[in-house]
């Protein structure tokens, strides 16, 4: 469904929902402030965009992070989540990526940068599930992040029904034909005969 242009507008709310999901777990807890969702990081070829960024109160150091989804199945994953389809490889990947875009973009040596990366089923990335460990983490903030985890996978979730309508819409013109005056009568046969065929 990543390939269907269809879907952009879709994945896009996705994407910002679940940034603002995490800029709101944040903001409750007096360890972070300065929650801020997408500034800019002037580098010297251009400009980066990461969707959120946080200050840790005790520490001073300046977080960084930027969001995304990515599919176990999609060609580039699927052999590797053959291989070992009990860990997140897609999204250790995509991970990977992330922090290399990012390495030497950000300001000086209080500042880090975190991947967010989910599978499209869920999963979490090792990298984003050590993060949130930390960053929301000890028995005070496990309801915090369980809260969290659960909003994100619902999220996930509703996503890929709407997809799956909206996909499944396009794909089939529906017209009624025969009589539908009739009281008590066939409301008439749906024509089901769409664009991919009968």
């Amino acid at each position: 469904m990543s390939a269907c242009s269809e879907q952009t507008g879709l994945q896009a709310r996705l994407h910002h929902h679940m940034v603002h999901l995490v800029a709101e777990a944040l903001r409750s807890w007096p360890s972070w402030t300065d929650v801020a969702v997408e500034v800019v990081v002037a580098r010297c070829r251009g400009a980066l965009r990461p969707d959120l960024r946080a200050k840790h109160s005790a520490s001073g150091v300046v977080v960084w992070g930027d969001a995304s989804v990515t599919a176990p199945f999609a060609d580039a994953n699927a052999a590797g989540a053959a291989a070992e389809p009990l860990r997140a490889k897609a999204a250790e990947a995509r991970e990977a990526v992330k922090a290399a875009k990012y390495a030497g973009a950000l300001p000086a040596t209080t500042h880090m940068f975190t991947p967010l990366v989910w599978e499209a089923f869920g999963r979490i990335g090792p990298a984003t599930s050590r993060w949130l460990r930390d960053s929301l983490g000890g028995p005070d903030r496990s309801g915090v992040r369980a809260t969290l985890l659960r909003r994100v996978s619902v999220a996930l979730w509703r996503s890929h029904a709407r997809s799956v309508s909206v996909g499944y819409s396009r794909c089939f013109g529906i017209s009624v034909v025969g009589d539908n005056s009739v009281a008590g009568g066939p409301l008439g046969a749906v024509d089901f005969s769409g664009r991919v065929g009968e």
